[in-house]
């Protein structure tokens, strides 16, 4: 037997359960509008689906990341970084070191540990820098200084003696 008189013979035998009957293969699928057992239906509205009977065409998706932004144009950015500015003792601070150095060791100069632990007793705080400068003829040091307020201070040591001539 053929699927079109059977069919025919079934809705008109037995009406259109009957008919569904057979087309689930024999289950009850429990009245119009509801899938037979075993096959997925739509999800319903309290899980954010379409309401009873509406065809489900998936969930929303997800917002994009937006429309297209070109890249910046080649050289926008610097191939490099730029160069470090000079530090703030200037670009003889070895030499500055090493005749710092020779002064202490032929005792003409104080040692800058001994000046920094002075001018700690006077202004708690740390060193930023120090470098040696000439002044009227005589070698002093200018310590560079941060309190412990923030404030910063330089101060120009004798190199010779190591007591505090000026601070600005």
């Amino acid at each position: 037997m053929s699927f079109l008189p059977v069919l025919m013979a079934a809705t008109l035998a037995g009406g259109a359960g009957m008919a569904q009957a057979w087309h689930n293969g024999g289950r009850s699928g429990g009245g119009p509008g509801r899938a037979a057992p075993g096959v997925r239906s739509a999800p319903r509205a309290a899980y954010g689906g379409p309401q009873r009977g509406a065809p489900f065409y998936g969930y929303p998706r997800a917002p994009g990341p937006g429309p297209y932004q070109a890249p910046p144009p080649y050289g926008a950015y610097p191939a490099y970084p730029a160069p470090r500015p000079p530090n703030s003792l200037g670009a003889d601070w070895r030499e500055q070191q090493e005749e710092a150095r020779f002064g202490v060791r032929q005792g003409q100069w104080a040692p800058l540990g001994r000046v920094i632990a002075g001018i700690r007793g006077r202004s708690p705080g740390r060193q930023l820098d120090a470098g040696i400068e000439y002044r009227n003829g005589r070698a002093v040091y200018r310590v560079r200084w941060m309190t412990n307020r923030g404030r910063r201070i330089d101060y120009i040591v004798d190199a010779a003696s190591g007591a505090i001539l000026s601070e600005h």
